[in-house]
């Protein structure tokens, strides 16, 4: 898959979100199968969601760095999902959910099922 394609399916997923009141989107092409990808979308209720993909689409999706900071309107992290190569004692690492309670393992996530998290939260 292109990079460009791969661009257009994110932002496909993020209109589709009828919560979502604004968004800004930034693509940073590095080359066709290459990319950086970075979301901040609002809510109505004044939560945002920070995205942030660094992925490879050549063979399929891998995403090399990738973050999903969920905050509530005053600010307070709701969740993370990340895969910072920390907490290597997780069994799914490096793939992990932060929450004010603590760090949980977790599988790779993806933004529509993030969203659906969040959508069962509003």
């Amino acid at each position: 898959m292109l990079i460009d394609d791969y661009f257009a399916q994110l932002e496909s997923v993020i209109k589709s979100c009828g919560s979502v009141r604004t968004r800004t989107v930034h693509r940073d092409k590095r080359s066709d199968y290459v990319g950086y990808f970075r979301a901040d979308l609002y809510f109505y209720n004044g939560s945002l969601l920070h995205v942030r993909e660094f992925v490879f689409t050549r063979s399929g999706i891998v995403k090399d760095i990738y973050v999903y900071h969920y905050q509530d309107a005053e600010g307070r992290m709701v969740f993370r999902y990340d895969n910072t190569g920390h907490h290597r004692n997780l069994p799914n690492f490096p793939h992990h959910r932060h929450t004010p309670e603590g760090v949980l393992s977790t599988a790779e996530p993806d933004l529509q099922t993030v969203l659906d998290e969040i959508l069962n939260l509003l």
